[in-house]
């Protein structure tokens, strides 16, 4: 049994919580703010997008095992599952990351899934993961629905021209069926997504908000693809509700942003309204950090 597994969820849960509050109460008493400039309107203190774009790259390798445990307890990876439950029909995915969602798209639920984002080595880890994946096993390529096209027609070709029916024979191979779902991959800037006007059903932004440089552009952005009645899933942190959390969020925004590449203190639900999405269901947790949006 692994260790976690030794701990009922209500345990869990719990123990996530206090290591949260332990965390965020060590960082205020210990941690020291960034200096800031003079100048408070200035944003030079941060880095450029090409200098976050290679943070990305070289957190790409370790990301998943420095994030796995604490999206376990903080109950991440369960409002992942409960937010792709709603993915239906042609999805985007954008700022894929790692492939944190991977797991979590239910069997059966999209005719294409398209995984997106700008950083190289975070795709490089995506595309590796699905290849191990259930998703990849369940959800083929272009390249296998066309192998399997060709094995099919060979298949058919066989039992036209042969009255043999024995175990040997090519007519009675039992040829895997055509999937329905295509798997794609895109390295792109989310800001000017290249897609035509209302060509997705669903599109899913997981903790990605806090990474692009004009967020309610991003937004517009998705807005112009999704199609009339489609879903906008949103699963991000933000601005905390509680005036404690807000001080540390904001005392250690450049270190955070330094080191992350992650501004992790927007307005998560005004973004959203000012690109001129409707929010249809929301809830905050884990002190108000963490939204969880659908809009349309």
């Amino acid at each position: 049994m692994s260790f976690l597994g030794r701990f009922s969820r209500t345990q869990l849960i719990i123990g996530g919580l206090l290591t949260y509050a332990t965390g965020v109460s060590a960082a205020l008493t210990f941690l020291p703010g960034a200096s800031k400039p003079n100048d408070s309107s200035s944003t030079d203190r941060f880095p450029t997008e090409t200098a976050r774009q290679s943070t990305f790259d070289g957190l790409a390798p370790g990301y998943d095992k420095e994030v796995r445990v604490h999206e376990y307890l903080l109950g991440i990876q369960r409002r992942r599952k409960r937010l792709l439950k709603q993915a239906q029909g042609r999805v985007l995915e954008i700022a894929s990351g790692t492939g944190r969602n991977v797991d979590f798209y239910p069997k059966g639920c999209c005719s294409e899934i398209v995984f997106s984002d700008f950083s190289q080595g975070m795709m490089q880890v995506l595309k590796d993961k699905v290849a191990e994946s259930d998703l990849g096993k369940r959800f083929d390529y272009q390249v296998r629905r066309q192998q399997q096209v060709e094995l099919e027609r060979v298949g058919h070709n066989n039992k036209a021209s042969s009255s043999g029916t024995g175990p040997g024979s090519a007519s009675s191979q039992e040829l895997p069926s055509l999937v329905e779902t295509q798997l794609r991959f895109k390295t792109m800037n989310a800001a000017a997504i290249p897609y035509p006007d209302q060509s997705f059903d669903t599109v899913v932004d997981t903790f990605g908000l806090c990474s692009f440089e004009e967020p309610v552009q991003v937004l517009k952005e998705m807005k112009r693809v999704l199609k009339p009645g489609g879903r906008l899933l949103l699963l991000e942190h933000g601005n905390s509700h509680w005036g404690f959390m807000q001080d540390m969020q904001a005392k250690q925004l450049d270190r955070h942003v330094h080191k992350y590449g992650c501004y992790w203190n927007r307005e998560i639900e005004e973004l959203v309204q000012e690109a001129g999405l409707v929010v249809r269901e929301k809830e905050r947790s884990q002190l108000g950090t963490v939204y969880y949006i659908i809009a349309e």
